[in-house]
């Protein structure tokens, strides 16, 4: 079984399915005009030679009747005066032929068939005169009586007007293929014009995405069909630019959400040891530094006394770690209520007061935002502490602003300030910028994690006064809060 050919080429299909189809109809109707037409000319032509006849019986009619031989003679031969006529004969009643002209002459049987069909009147007919194919008129003559007197016998060939109708056809089949190469050559041109060189573009457009042009786009020009292609294809390629970057954004969220899941479990595993720690570490230094106090009570001589101030002193630092620790493993998130930031900060530079520590205020408007008020007091005295530390003689200072719905409290110093390569290791547990045995590096932990508790941050900048400056971000978009 023959398989169809498959046309792949837009051009052929216009060809096959358009150009083709409409040159069979025109074709067909051209056929069936030559029918027509051919039919029409034959009968042309075989009224001029009608008309021929017609033109020269009166003459010849007379002429018998006068038995003007000359007469007779110009008048027959004034016949081939006109081109078509190919013979012309004359015969009398009793079919002898009295007169003719023309290459061949028709035989006796010929002429007596054809006097007795006159007998009915003139009539035409194709026959064969001696194996040359002719077209012949005949009109009887009568004389003055009425009676039958002779035959006018006028003849074409053939050839003449199948040679007409040839000429016709060759002339109008000529003029169809040339409508036909020029219908070819024109739907060419419009193709390669109107469709093919803006499927080209867009081909160009579609193999620049593939090569790895993912900004690239198709310029809409054409046809309404391929501007729609072109738009159809803009539209594919940016709804996957949109797909590709929701997943992107998806994926990096689900990211982001797995470290904090992870840094949320390391921080919860951390905080449960800090506490358990603590815990443990708690009553061992009581213990301690109450002997150590019982001792002092006693009469001793000074080193000892000095001694045992140094123990109570380590215990002390202890205690202030196991603070942290506790401090460090405890949540907050289910204490929040509405807080003037005036009170809070109050609270805070009180407490750095009771350690000999002097911070400054900045004059602020108050505002009243929602937030554990004991965390918050932490994060802040955490944050003085340090910046106390980090510039023990110049000014440490507290201040607090909104902006875009939100509560910004900045606690700033006059130190060295931190370097910057640093700044985002300085909120992470155990890391310190002190020496070796002056801190515990939670500090700064708690408040992260306090505000991590709070959807807010902490953030470290450069401060005004030259050193360092903490910054909490608290939203103000909470009940309680303000807008």
């Amino acid at each position: 079984m023959k398989l169809p050919i498959r046309v792949n080429n837009l051009r052929l299909v216009l060809v096959l399915q358009v150009a083709l189809p409409v040159l069979l109809l025109l074709g067909l109707v051209l056929g069936i005009s030559f029918s027509a037409i051919g039919e029409f000319v034959e009968q042309r032509m075989q009224r001029d030679l009608r008309l021929v006849a017609r033109t020269i019986h009166l003459p010849v009619s007379q002429a018998l009747q006068r038995r003007d031989l000359a007469q007779l003679q110009n008048s027959m031969a004034s016949v081939f005066s006109q081109a078509e006529v190919y013979g012309a004969y004359l015969f009398n009643a009793e079919g002898e032929r009295l007169s003719s002209f023309g290459l061949v002459n028709p035989t006796r049987r010929q002429a007596t068939e054809a006097i007795r069909k006159a007998h009915q009147g003139e009539f035409a007919q194709y026959e064969q005169i001696r194996g040359r194919r002719v077209y012949s008129f005949f009109m009887p003559i009568f004389d003055e009586f009425g009676r039958p007197n002779g035959l006018l016998q006028v003849t074409r060939r053939r050839s003449d007007i199948d040679n007409e109708l040839a000429s016709l056809r060759m002339l109008g089949w000529g003029a169809f293929t040339l409508v036909a190469v020029l219908m070819m050559l024109i739907i060419s041109l419009a193709h390669q014009r109107a469709i093919g060189k803006p499927l080209n573009r867009i081909l160009s457009s579609m193999k620049k995405v593939s090569a790895g042009h993912h900004q690239h786009r198709a310029i809409p020009q054409g046809p309404k069909e391929l501007k729609q292609l072109a738009a159809g294809l803009n539209g594919m390629l940016d709804a996957i630019e949109t797909a590709e970057k929701r997943e992107r954004t998806q994926r990096r969220a689900r990211e982001i959400m797995a470290e904090r899941l992870r840094h949320s479990e390391t921080m919860a595993a951390l905080g449960q040891l800090s506490a358990g720690v603590a815990h443990e570490l708690g009553a061992p230094l009581t213990v301690v530094d109450g002997r150590a106090n019982r001792l002092l009570r006693r009469k001793l001589d000074p080193d000892m006394t000095r001694e045992l101030n140094t123990i109570r002193d380590q215990i002390l630092r202890m205690t202030s770690i196991v603070q942290q620790l506790l401090s460090f493993g405890r949540s907050s998130r289910n204490n929040k209520q509405a807080l003037l930031v005036s009170n809070i900060v109050n609270r805070a530079v009180a407490a750095m007061a009771d350690e000999g520590n002097t911070i400054s205020q900045a004059a602020s408007p108050d505002i009243s935002f929602q937030a554990d008020a004991l965390s918050v007091e932490q994060a802040l005295v955490n944050l003085m502490r340090n910046a106390s530390q980090a510039c023990p003689d110049k000014e440490v200072r507290v201040s607090w602003e909104t902006e875009n719905d939100n509560l910004f409290i900045h606690v700033d110093d006059a130190g060295s300030g931190i370097e910057k390569e640093r700044r985002q290791e300085v909120f992470k547990p155990f890391v310190s910028s002190k020496q070796p045995g002056e801190g515990s590096g939670l500090g700064l932990a708690i408040v992260k994690r306090i505000m991590r508790e709070h959807d807010g941050d902490v953030s470290l900048t450069d401060s005004p006064l030259g050193g360092a400056r903490f910054t909490l971000r608290f939203s103000l978009n909470t009940p309680g809060g303000e807008a």
